[in-house]
């Protein structure tokens, strides 16, 4: 089975980027959000947020895999999805976005708190996924959302890569 990671600070479009192409490809999403309190190692009440177990994490995954064969492949959509080990993954799409007043705008309107939003913030000028995807040896392609493209051209990007 293909697996196809999708990571990116929250707020730069992994899950709309999945759906898309969940349709296309015929792949099953696995999304995260259902799944929070069985994977988590506890909930940070300050931030409002759950403490991901990447244990619980990676057994998801395996068990997904394990349970899905009927479909050709998996798309794993996640802030983390980059942190699998790269022997998992076949392809790690790495969602940037530039214009960073966009970025916050997006965090506000999920209610985010102004300590949760300055994180993701620096987060993403860091490029904290990208980096911890190329140090994890992933075979990367990343897609900056800031900028109007469409969606053929991370398609197009796509099929540069054997799956």
């Amino acid at each position: 089975m293909k697996v196809i990671a999708i990571t990116g600070t929250p707020g730069t479009g992994k899950s709309t980027l999945a759906r898309l192409l969940e349709k296309k490809l015929s792949y099953f999403r696995l999304e995260l959000h259902s799944h929070y309190k069985e994977i988590s190692a506890g909930y940070d009440k300050k931030n409002k947020c759950y403490i991901i177990s990447e244990k619980k994490f990676l057994k998801l995954v395996e068990t997904t895999i394990k349970e899905k064969r009927e479909f050709a492949g998996i798309i794993i959509d996640t802030h983390i999805s980059h942190k699998l080990p790269k022997r998992m993954v076949d392809l790690c799409i790495v969602l940037t976005c530039s214009d960073l007043k966009q970025l916050e705008k997006r965090l506000k309107k999920r209610k985010y708190s102004t300590t949760k939003i300055r994180e993701n913030l620096d987060a993403e000028v860091f490029q904290t996924c990208l980096m911890e995807a190329k140090e994890g040896g992933q075979r990367v392609i990343t897609w900056d959302t800031g900028k109007k493209l469409k969606d053929t051209q991370i398609l197009g990007k796509i099929k540069h890569f054997p799956l």
